[in-house]
């Protein structure tokens, strides 16, 4: 039976990690939010805790990231890691040499198009990605209502189409695309099956990823306050960082 959303969750166990699969978001979650997405970075404490958990998992450790994967692979830099980028549209089992899955067709032309132009209007910025089109107004708050309403105008006039809305974003996605199908999809490949997924996020798009994680046994954690599906919360990056710390002891 599926989760009913509540405000308070608890915080995780110490779990013995090499019996794990680990799902995780990255903006939010591994790295702290900034103003500006170009300039998101990975704190070296985190870095390494990724490498330590990545070598306690056999490999079983994969970014799940709205962001691009392209752009998830340059903020982790040298750290390769399976990633699914684009809420789940791209993924890639192996590290960064490995083969990437993207069998769905992209946002059409005219509706990135009225995306771009209502940014301008609007004095937000606009951003590509595949499989979705974004608006981030973190510089410019007072657009928020006008950015959540322009993009369900859009996404309630076409049904191959959702509203995504984030934290100070809001996009234009594929419908039937989210980071639970990412996780579903890992748990299939041979490098995470056979363990019980824990799903790590900070946002409303992490939701989905929660439930997949769950319905296989496993738990999320809600990075940061709202409600949620997930199981455990955890106060902020640096609360999840000290978790993985722990339970690498």
């Amino acid at each position: 039976m599926e989760s009913t959303p509540l405000p308070h969750r608890s915080l995780p166990p110490l779990i013995t990690a090499r019996r794990y699969a680990f799902f995780l978001d990255l903006d939010g979650t591994l790295a702290p939010i900034v103003d500006n997405p170009e300039d998101a970075c990975l704190p070296e404490r985190t870095r390494h805790l990724l490498t330590r958990l990545v070598a306690a998992t056999d490999g079983a450790v994969a970014v799940i990231s709205g962001r691009a994967m392209a752009d998830v692979d340059r903020i982790l830099g040298a750290l390769q890691l399976p990633v699914s980028g684009s809420h789940g549209l791209e993924l890639r089992v192996g590290p960064a040499t490995g083969e990437t899955s993207q069998d769905i067709q992209g946002i059409p032309a005219t509706v990135i198009d009225w995306v771009e132009e209502f940014a301008v209007l609007h004095g937000v910025t606009s951003e590509r990605k595949p499989g979705a089109i974004a608006l981030h107004y973190r510089k410019s708050p007072d657009q928020g209502d006008a950015c959540r309403a322009f993009v369900d105008t859009l996404t309630g006039e076409d049904p191959s189409l959702r509203g995504l809305h984030g934290k100070m974003v809001s996009e234009v996605a594929l419908n039937g695309v989210d980071k639970g199908g990412a996780v579903e999809r890992f748990m299939a490949s041979p490098a995470f099956a056979d363990r019980l997924p824990v799903m790590v996020g900070d946002d409303v798009t992490d939701e989905d990823g929660f439930r997949a994680a769950q319905a296989q046994g496993g738990f999320g954690i809600k990075i940061g306050q709202g409600t949620t599906l997930a199981q455990h919360r955890i106060d902020d990056v640096a609360g999840f960082a000290d978790w993985l710390e722990e339970i690498l002891r």
